[in-house]
């Protein structure tokens, strides 16, 4: 019986273990785990060399890669030539020589201009990294792969659109252009107002601090800064340098000066509980061994038994049955 789902009875060949770059390898394996999840057969070529997926964080338990597990859930292994694709999803080179009528190419620049490049790098020319405040003029890493991940995300539309035409084609997806679409905010404040002012406003909200055991996340916004000024209860908040968003940013490390012995005093738990009782959106940084625990990942059934990540999509609370759906379909659908 095909699985069900919109593309049962398709197959899609997964090179993302022959992938050059790791950009490019998280990407693939992003597109094709949702061609998985929507009910295609994935099938995921064997890497040649090291699996680049095979050992990144962050690790479970056991030792093995949680990122792995859950972007290469839902596939099978076998060698490209001794099976029939309905499409490949890869770089420029793993494609070569692949017979699938529907290929989604991705590039650094599209259209197969690979130059070597991290996923910093692609952070750093699209302009997303100027978002985070950067300290001592040294730029802050975004956390996980969102630029891979968004490319991978287009690589899959680009994947759903070619299915639906039936006719074959090469699409090509650049990895840099799907960051700068990201980053479109800034590229318009640059447009209209000559430089990123919306983006210096932000600052000051967005950051880390440390608790007496681990991190907190500050996420909070402008109309959540009375609030928190409040809960920690320290006169020198009330100064004009704290006065609107843009001055925290401006001032951002006299502001965790004095915000820091609050939060070291206090545990996550403490402090989670303190935010949210004023509505603040502070929450604790928690460490993949305790996600496993956690209630609200529990809730949304973010995880398996196994601790292997999924995909929290849930319709009026449960998972879609894709085959129900189907069913339910009026004939002239």
């Amino acid at each position: 019986m095909d699985k069900p789902g919109p593309f049962a009875g398709r197959r899609v060949l997964d090179l993302s273990a022959r992938a050059a770059q790791l950009p490019h390898a998280l990407a693939v394996a992003m597109a094709a785990r949702l061609a998985a999840d929507f009910g295609a057969e994935v099938v995921r070529a064997p890497a040649e060399g090291a699996d680049p997926l095979a050992m990144l964080p962050p690790l479970l338990p056991d030792g093995s890669s949680g990122l792995a597990r859950f972007l290469l859930a839902g596939r099978s292994a076998a060698a490209p030539c001794e099976m029939r694709f309905d499409a490949a999803i890869g770089d420029s080179l793993a494609l070569e020589g692949v017979a699938a009528p529907l290929k989604v190419r991705l590039s650094v620049f599209g259209a197969g201009d690979d130059p070597p490049m991290s996923e910093l790098g692609l952070l750093g020319l699209s302009g997303i990294l100027a978002a985070v405040q950067p300290r001592q003029g040294v730029p802050v890493r975004l956390g996980g792969h969102q630029g891979a991940y968004a490319a991978g995300l287009s690589a899959f539309t680009a994947l759903a659109a070619g299915l639906r035409a039936g006719r074959p084609d090469t699409v090509d997806v650049s990895l840099f252009d799907v960051a700068c679409w990201l980053n479109w905010k800034a590229a318009a404040s640059v447009l209209l107002l000559g430089d990123a002012a919306a983006s210096r406003e932000q600052r000051g909200g967005w950051h880390t601090l440390p608790a007496a055991d681990g991190h907190v996340c500050l996420v909070y916004m402008a109309k959540d800064w009375p609030a928190l000024r409040d809960m920690v209860g320290d006169p020198r908040l009330s100064h004009a340098d704290f006065a609107t968003q843009k001055t925290r940013g401006q001032n951002l490390d006299a502001l965790d000066d004095i915000l820091r012995p609050w939060f070291v005093a206090r545990s996550r738990a403490e402090i989670t509980a303190a935010a949210q009782a004023r509505r603040i959106p502070i929450g604790p940084v928690l460490s993949p061994t305790e996600l496993l625990a956690d209630r609200q990942y529990a809730a949304r059934h973010f995880l398996a038994r196994d601790g292997a990540p999924r995909l929290p999509l849930l319709v009026d609370g449960a998972r879609p049955d894709w085959r129900r759906a189907e069913q339910e379909l009026p004939a002239d659908a």
